[in-house]
């Protein structure tokens, strides 16, 4: 350690005091830790030191001996782990300890040999190695230790003396380091919370002040009593020291420091304190506010003028802390603007669509409810399509709604937001069409689609609040990209639903042809879909394997009726023809826009796993999956299927023969799927399907009429 003054070296003064006295020495704080080398150490000491045991030993023995001292307030002598007497001196520093001063390596009397053995047993020392250098031990008298003593108080009222200059001085450069720091801290910390909370840890350290806190003023209110806590400490963990709204709205008045004593309890009664203003360009953005002082202390005039300065620095810092949180508060609600109109844009799902609005509203504004609700025409009244925080209760109670002399009305008769800072204000046309209590401010604003008010989206406040522009064209700009993505879903699932309906018409038309297969390609799509969901196969891959199914036989419309019907084996040149059904039905699909998966499926369903299968010889995992599965569906189905030339199989037969040609016509793990599915489930397609043929029948009677 470095002292200031005329003695710039601890160590060497330590060094110096032990060869005079002849005693080991080391100075060391009063937990123990030490604050120089230890010295002069004799021969059994060093031997003992030199063992990882016995220096771990010896440590513990010096903070034992430091402790004792320390806890005494006085000089004490204590023997360590090998015998040898420690003599531990305080040292005080204005008034208080400030570190202990320790001298060794001496006995009262010659060591035991039986306890160096011992010792050397459990350090592992060589044993002669360690008796040897026990017997150099010194061994010293009551009388010569006690005037030890006396030296070694002597030397440790000159080295207080000492630690105190270092002390104040070290004091100094504490203060000027922690003004530095809080000149970067304020500075350079864009983070408002962080920043107040760094500045007032620098100012408490400077002040030696109890506890304090940083507010700051509501920007359109300047003074108001209400305010943004910034910071606030106490050594309890305390909430701080809030100072009352007279206070902070006189310092924002008077932009000048204000005294007053504050009451932290009952208990410890009133204690100083101080708020000073924190100014931006003359205008008053905060109050820093500092209470308890070290014997209870009033903070005096030079001090109040100094953190009337510092509350300048302070002021500055924050406010362009809290202009960076704005914009990151906009930067955030645009990330967030974009990442629900990502989902809304690109989805059909009018569930998912209305979760992800709702949620982007409460995350950005902080909406403790938010409401859609859509217009039924056929009605005129508003129906709840989704929200955040209402109760199940008031959803079950408010489910219909009439929008006529509210706010609802008012918003779809003009097709404009309406903004409510308090209800309790408000005349009787802006009011809610029913009475919630806890809702005191609210924002409604239209939700369009092409020039179409479809609904209204509502986000409420449990407390009168001032909405800002951003907030309410944030919700605007949500309610529009909702209205746009809920009509898109609208036509997509009305589109989807034709788009099936002439993809059945297509499956219906060709099992028409031939009585024996009637709703054979509706009873595959059905088995291939359960057999995909059994897969773990997505939503989307479970549909477009229906569809594969319903389709996969379209190709055998180029086929010969004399061959399709044909009751007894087929000639080469008719098998080469029927074969050629998977080719022509891709080509039929192609131009059609079908997804590429379910062409690829109805393609190549007749290849087997093994190879040997057409139209291309694939094998394996060379075969789309999609068509593996309508490969199975459409096997089993064939199977059970009575046809003019055989009987239908029993399920559990046709089963066996799947587990037979597993791994050279099937797919092992498609086949394992499929005989997971339930056979109440299988059941439940052979009466589905006869209600589908059923619908096909009326559906093309529709067609031909």
């Amino acid at each position: 350690m470095q002292l200031y003054g005329e003695l710039k070296n601890l160590q060497k003064l330590q060094e110096t005091m032990s060869r005079a006295l002849g005693l080991s020495a080391l100075i060391a704080y009063p937990d123990g830790r030490l604050l120089t080398e230890i010295t002069n150490l004799c021969s059994f000491c060093a031997l003992i030191n030199s063992n990882p045991e016995g220096k771990a030993r010896c440590a513990a023995s010096r903070a034992a001996s430091v402790r004792a001292a320390a806890s005494a307030g006085k000089a004490v002598t204590h023997t360590c782990h090998a015998g040898l007497v420690h003599l531990a001196t305080p040292l005080n520093v204005a008034g208080e300890l400030a570190a202990v001063l320790v001298g060794g390596s001496v006995a009262l009397q010659e060591l035991a040999k039986e306890a160096v053995l011992q010792l050397a047993r459990e350090t592992g020392i060589d044993h002669e190695e360690l008796l040897a250098a026990a017997i150099k031990v010194p061994v010293w008298s009551e009388e010569r230790l006690s005037a030890a003593t006396g030296m070694m108080q002597a030397v440790a009222e000159t080295v207080a003396r000492l630690l105190y200059t270092e002390q104040e001085l070290q004091k100094k450069v504490n203060e000027l380091t922690a003004l530095f720091e809080f000149s970067k801290t304020v500075s350079s910390s864009l983070k408002l919370a962080e920043a107040a909370r760094q500045g007032l840890e620098a100012v408490l350290r400077l002040t030696g002040a109890a506890g304090g806190s940083v507010l700051m003023l509501d920007e359109a209110e300047p003074g108001a009593a209400t305010a943004e806590v910034a910071a606030a400490l106490e050594p309890d963990n305390g909430p701080g020291v809030i100072p009352a709204g007279e206070i902070i709205a006189a310092v924002g008045r008077e932009a000048a420091a204000a005294h007053f004593d504050d009451e932290k309890n009952a208990a410890e009664g009133k204690r100083p304190a101080v708020a000073v203003p924190l100014t931006v360009g003359g205008r008053v953005t905060g109050v820093l506010t500092l209470a308890g002082r070290p014997g209870g202390q009033h903070f005096t005039g030079e001090e109040t003028v100094f953190l009337t300065t510092l509350g300048t620095a302070l002021g500055l810092a924050l406010e362009n802390a809290r202009l960076f949180r704005r914009v990151q508060e906009r930067a955030a609600m645009l990330e967030r603007l974009l990442e629900v109109g990502q989902v809304v844009s690109g989805s059909f799902d009018a569930d998912r669509i209305i979760e992800a609005a709702l949620s982007g509203v409460r995350d950005v504004l902080g909406a403790r409810w938010c409401v859609l609700r859509l217009l039924d025409e056929s009605t005129g009244d508003l129906v709840l399509r989704g929200n955040v925080g209402m109760s199940p209760g008031l959803q079950a109670e408010t489910g219909r709604i009439r929008p006529d002399g509210n706010l609802l009305g008012e918003v779809l008769q003009k097709g404009e937001p309406v903004v409510v800072e308090d209800l309790a204000d408000a005349v009787t046309s802006t009011r809610l069409p029913y009475s919630v209590p806890e809702v005191r401010a609210l924002v409604v604003v239209p939700v369009k689609a092409g020039g179409k008010t479809l609904g209204t989206l509502k986000i409420y406040s449990p407390v009168p609040r001032r909405w800002s522009e951003e907030e309410v064209e944030y919700l605007v700009i949500i309610a529009s990209q909702l209205g746009l993505a809920l009509e898109n879903a609208r036509l997509y699932s009305s589109l989807r639903k034709y788009y099936l309906n002439v993809v059945q018409a297509l499956a219906a038309a060709l099992e028409a042809r031939d009585a024996y297969t009637r709703g054979h390609s509706l009873r595959v799509a059905k088995l291939a879909r359960l057999c995909a969901r059994f897969l773990g196969l997505g939503a989307g891959e479970q549909e477009q394997v229906y569809m594969a199914g319903l389709l996969h036989d379209i190709g055998k419309i180029g086929v010969r009726e004399n061959i399709l019907l044909k009751p007894g084996p087929l000639t080469p040149e008719e098998r080469k023809e029927m074969q050629g059904h998977p080719e022509v039905g891709a080509r039929i699909l192609e131009p059609a826009g079908f997804p590429g998966g379910v062409t690829a499926a109805v393609r190549h369903h007749h290849e087997d796993y093994g190879g040997g299968g057409y139209p291309d010889g694939l094998s394996g995992e060379e075969i789309p999956l999609l068509a593996r599965i309508i490969r199975v569906a459409d096997a089993y189905d064939a199977m059970t299927s009575a046809r003019p030339y055989r009987k239908a199989l029993t399920p559990d037969q046709a089963f066996n023969e799947l587990k037979r040609c597993a791994g050279s016509q099937f797919d092992p793990r498609v086949v394992e799927a499929f005989l997971r599915i339930p056979g109440d489930e299988m059941v439940n397609i052979d009466v589905a399907t006869l209600l589908a043929i059923l619908g096909e029948i009326l559906f093309l009677f529709k067609q031909v009429r």
